[in-house]
């Protein structure tokens, strides 16, 4: 199976939109949902890998829920090379003091970011407007499930500078044999019956990361070279209490 992410309508329109935003440095807050298994840590690390380094340094945090503010500010220091004070907000002010004259822009992305405790946004928020003399040099991505929108909504100071706000919603029915063809070789793909097809769609709800096992579990439970018959796939679908 090709590990490579299959490039659909909604990854690469919202991969396009927030490397721009990145690449021109004009936002200081980005915001991308998307439902689980729609590819957002795909995502991620697709954009990652297009960076220059020259011009950015990331600090990437994939469990929010767990980083308080301390830890925030001394992963940020750390990285920054920036000594730790024996007190949270001494060390807050070095960051705060060393980013303005940092050359690179300081990119802070927030994986499962609807779970990131209160205290840590707020000091998010502070290190992203503490610069008063010019721009922010920091950008700050919030990425998560789709009810992380709500949350930032209840800032309306913060959402209101969110401008580019990205969702993922999956594949549409039109890409779904192709995706499957990115897959799974396209001799396999065309076992499948058209009723087939549209009931792994239907019930996969067009997320390539709940449609993938579950057309695994058919290929796997398919026997012989010939045409797929459309009950088994509703066994399989049964059995993963989908149907």
């Amino acid at each position: 199976m090709n590990a490579t992410p299959f490039a659909f309508r909604d990854f690469v329109r919202a991969s396009d939109a927030l490397e721009s935003a990145i690449l021109a440095g004009q936002d200081c807050y980005l915001l991308l949902t998307a439902d689980t298994g729609t590819g957002k840590t795909a995502l991620l690390r697709q954009l990652k890998g297009k960076l220059d380094r020259c011009r950015f340094r990331l600090a990437y945090f994939s469990q929010s829920r767990l980083l308080r503010a301390m830890g925030f500010v001394r992963v940020l220091a750390h990285a920054l090379h920036v000594p730790c004070r024996r007190t949270h907000p001494e060390t807050a002010r070095e960051v705060m003091s060393h980013l303005e004259a940092e050359p690179q822009r300081l990119l802070v992305w927030f994986d499962d970011a609807n779970e990131l405790p209160d205290e840590t946004l707020g000091e998010a928020k502070a290190l992203v407007e503490s610069n008063l003399g010019g721009p922010s040099t920091i950008t700050v991505l919030f990425v998560g499930l789709p009810d992380l929108r709500e949350r930032l909504q209840g800032i309306p100071p913060m959402w209101r500078r969110i401008v580019v706000r990205e969702q993922i919603t999956g594949l549409v029915a039109e890409e779904f044999r192709p995706f499957l063809e990115h897959h799974f070789p396209s001799s396999t793909v065309q076992r499948l019956t058209d009723d087939g097809l549209h009931l792994l769609f239907e019930h996969g709800r067009g997320v390539p990361g709940l449609i993938l096992p579950m057309v695994r579990t058919v290929f796997a439970k398919a026997t012989g070279k010939g045409r797929i018959d459309p009950s088994l796939i509703e066994d399989v679908l049964r059995s993963w209490e989908l149907a």
